[in-house]
């Protein structure tokens, strides 16, 4: 086991009507909020007037920064950041998913200085050295940026995609109540799931031996199997719900990584490629790319395949019996596992590899080269 330091500052709020604590825990922070959201949903749904409710019982006044896209870009971030500092904002609240509160973590950072945001993802400025406060409401199960400290943003002109992390960037509160996600799509509730599903086994793909933090990953997947099939026939039922929910946070909120050398994360390279060009929703891309990459590797996986497959499936489950069933939940909760199932055709392959090229995804453990790209892409047709 490596030597590893647990840390996770963000209070969770986790439960039915938990947005009614709100005011209490954002009124330590100051007297202005900038809000941001996606497209709208969440003015349709009510939420985002319980927020401003609680915002105004609080004594905090607040602005709107609306339009966050599913595949968030860094521009809106920056025209978010100049909306906060003519407001002189004091907190910034998201209430959306991963896209939004990504976002807002990259406007918490980009508050303080005079660069444009993307340059912290291009590693180009320092380090930031303080960030607005977050709170954050999710209303979607999938990237657990609720409960850490990374972001995720990307250029549509330069087709590229790339992450941040700052301890900074932890958001102070999060408010998760499952019954916010009544309203998600089916489609967007199902790639939730392989977004989760991809994060543990990001991090099980790790050379490090933590028992516990594989066991834990592997217990996560058969779960998120289980309630991920229960929420595709009954999308209101609560306990499935709020168990994809927790999930989707525990994947990636720091336990899984625990004794282990950060995980591998080349997948998460590979489909940042196929969301940039073709503007899928990430775990949508996910569910393609992770069983051709298994097909892969399989040869150096094989071990840990078997593993999953014995602690998920049954205990005389083989590695390539893991791979078959995950393709099988994909398919029965309609996420794709194939790019033409996607409406990606044979005639994108070549912008695809040009993309891979280009922002070069490694991978920690199982190196990528253009001979992989080329082998994974046809897997994935």
């Amino acid at each position: 086991m490596e030597n590893f330091v647990a840390y996770n500052p963000t209070k969770l709020v986790f439960g039915k009507g938990v947005v009614a604590q709100l005011g209490k825990e954002a009124q330590p922070y100051g007297k202005k909020a900038l809000v941001v959201i996606g497209k709208g949903s969440v003015k349709k749904n009510g939420i985002l007037e319980a927020v401003y409710q609680q915002l105004t019982e609080a004594d905090i006044s607040y602005t709107l920064y609306e339009g966050i896209k599913s595949n968030p870009i860094y521009e809106d971030a920056d025209a978010a950041v100049a909306q906060a500092k003519a407001f002189q904002a004091d907190m910034v609240v998201a209430i959306g998913g991963g896209s939004v509160i990504d976002s807002a973590k990259a406007i918490a950072a980009g508050y303080y200085v005079n660069h444009s945001v993307w340059d912290f993802y291009l590693r180009k400025a320092p380090a930031p050295t303080k960030a607005l406060p977050i709170f954050s409401v999710l209303t979607l199960a999938a990237t657990g940026t609720e409960m850490n400290m990374f972001t995720v943003l990307q250029s549509d002109a330069e087709k590229a995609k790339h992450g941040y992390g700052s301890p900074l960037l932890y958001p102070k509160v999060s408010f998760l109540d499952p019954e916010y996600t009544y309203s998600v799509p089916q489609n967007y509730t199902a790639y939730g799931v392989a977004d989760l599903i991809a994060h543990s086994l990001e991090q099980f793909f790790d050379t490090s031996n933590s028992p516990l933090s594989d066991a834990s990953a592997a217990e996560i997947i058969r779960l998120a199997m289980q309630y991920g099939r229960e929420v595709h026939k009954n999308p209101h039922s609560y306990e499935a719900r709020a168990n994809i929910m927790w999930l989707a946070t525990a994947a990636l909120n720091g336990s899984l990584s625990a004794g282990k050398l950060g995980g591998d994360f080349g997948v998460h390279g590979i489909e940042h490629c196929l969301s940039v060009l073709f503007d899928i929703a990430h775990g949508a891309g996910l569910s393609i790319v992770y069983p051709a990459w298994m097909r892969h590797f399989y040869s150096q996986i094989e071990g840990k395949l078997t593993f999953l497959a014995q602690r998920t499936l049954h205990t005389n489950a083989t590695a390539n019996d893991f791979i078959v069933e995950l393709e099988k939940f994909f398919t029965e909760i309609n996420t794709p596992i194939r790019l033409s199932e996607a409406g990606i055709d044979r005639e994108k392959h070549a912008l695809i590899l040009d993309n891979l090229k280009q922002n070069n995804p490694k991978g920690r453990f199982f190196k990528l080269i253009e001979a992989d790209y080329n082998s994974i892409l046809h897997l994935m047709a």
